[in-house]
C-alpha cells in the first residue's frame, strides 16, 4: 500500500476514501467492518479526519492499528461477546502486533494505547469519547453465518498521554451451524492524538505470543462493568480464580466465557480440531464468582476468556 503524507493530495481524494470505508466491509462473505485482516476498523475513522482536511496515512500502522483476537469458537444459535484490548498490540502483548497479518508488512509507530474516537480536531481519545470501531470475520474451520450485535459494555477509552490502554468489544449471534470467528478494534498511537508526524518503522507481524490478561470495563457514573480475564491453559492442567464486582455493584446476568485459538499459521482451526475446555463457573454471593478450567484436547494454543457483568 502506497503511503499517502501530503495534506492537500488527502484533500483531493473523497473517492479513493469511500472506495477504501466500501472495501473494508467486502474481505470476507461473512464479516462486518474487517477489511484486510481487521484493518476495516482503522479505514472508517480515517474516512473521517480525510475527508476534514487532517493529514493521514492509509498504510497500516502509521496512525492506527487494529488489535486483533485470535480464532474464537462458537456453536450454532449461540449469542457471544468478547473484549478486546488495545494492549493485544503492546510490546510482549498476546497475540502480539496485529497478528492476523500473517507476517505482511506494516508501519510500527506504536504505543497503540487509546481508542479512536473518528472525530476531528481531536482525532485520537485522550480527553474524549472513544469509539467502539470493531470488525470481526468467520474462519472456513466450519459454518458459523454471524450477524452483528449492539455492544451494550462499557469501554474504556484508554489514553497515550497517561499510558493506559483502551478496551472495547463484539457481541455476534450465530444463526448457522459450528464454526469460528474472531475480532478487532481499532487502536490509535500519541501521533494521531495530535495529528503529527508519525516516525515510520517499517516492521512486520510478531510471532504468536499468549499470556494472561485482564480486561476490565468499568463505568462508575452509570455503575456498570463488564469484567473479562484471559487465562492461558495447559494440557490436564486445571486453573481457577475468582473475580468481584467493583465496589457497590452486584452481579448481572449470567456467567459467560469464550475459548481462542493461535494457530501457527494464523489461518482458523477446523471444528473437528478445535480446542476442547471443561469449564465451570459458581455464582459466589451476589458480587462474585468463580471459575475452573481444564484443556482437554489441544492442537494449538489457547485462551480462556471468562466474563463477569456487574451492575448497581
Amino acid at each position: 500500500m502506497t503511503r499517502i503524507r501530503n495534506r492537500a493530495a488527502l484533500a483531493a481524494l473523497p473517492l479513493a476514501v469511500a472506495a477504501l470505508a466500501v472495501g473494508a466491509t467486502s474481505a470476507s462473505a461473512n464479516s462486518d467492518d474487517w477489511g484486510d485482516n481487521g484493518s476495516g476498523t482503522c479505514s472508517g475513522a480515517e474516512a473521517t479526519w480525510s475527508s476534514a482536511g487532517l493529514g493521514v496515512s492509509f498504510e497500516l500502522g502509521y496512525y492506527c492499528m487494529q488489535s486483533v483476537t485470535g480464532w474464537i469458537s462458537i456453536g450454532g444459535g449461540a449469542t457471544q461477546s468478547q473484549a478486546i484490548s488495545c494492549s493485544n498490540n503492546a510490546p510482549g502483548g498476546s497475540p502480539g502486533l496485529s497478528w492476523s497479518l500473517d507476517g505482511q508488512a506494516y508501519i510500527n509507530d506504536g504505543p497503540w494505547y487509546a481508542l479512536t474516537n473518528g472525530y476531528a480536531p481531536n482525532m485520537g481519545s485522550d480527553n474524549t469519547s472513544g469509539n467502539n470501531n470493531v470488525g470481526w470475520q468467520t474462519g472456513d474451520g466450519g459454518d458459523a453465518d454471524l450477524t452483528p450485535e449492539e455492544y451494550f459494555y462499557t469501554t474504556q477509552n484508554g489514553s497515550n498521554s497517561t499510558q493506559t490502554y483502551g478496551s472495547g468489544g463484539a457481541d455476534v449471534t450465530n444463526f448457522g451451524g459450528n464454526g469460528n470467528w474472531q475480532a478487532a478494534i481499532a487502536c490509535f498511537n500519541a501521533a494521531g492524538v495530535t495529528a503529527s508526524t508519525a516516525s515510520t518503522k517499517p516492521a512486520t507481524a510478531a510471532p504468536v505470543r499468549i499470556r494472561d490478561k485482564t480486561i476490565d470495563s468499568v463505568d462508575k457514573k452509570k455503575g456498570k462493568a463488564f469484567l473479562a480475564r484471559e487465562y492461558v491453559v495447559k494440557k490436564n492442567v486445571t486453573r481457577t480464580d475468582k473475580r468481584n464486582c467493583p465496589a457497590g455493584m452486584v452481579r448481572k446476568g449470567k456467567l459467560s466465557y469464550t475459548v481462542q485459538e493461535f494457530p501457527a499459521d494464523h489461518k482458523a482451526p477446523k471444528w473437528k480440531d478445535r480446542s476442547l475446555v471443561d469449564v465451570k463457573m459458581t455464582a459466589k454471593g451476589k458480587n462474585a464468582a468463580s471459575v475452573r478450567m481444564t484443556l482437554k484436547r489441544a492442537k494449538n494454543p489457547t485462551v480462556v476468556q471468562f466474563q463477569l457483568r456487574c451492575g448497581k
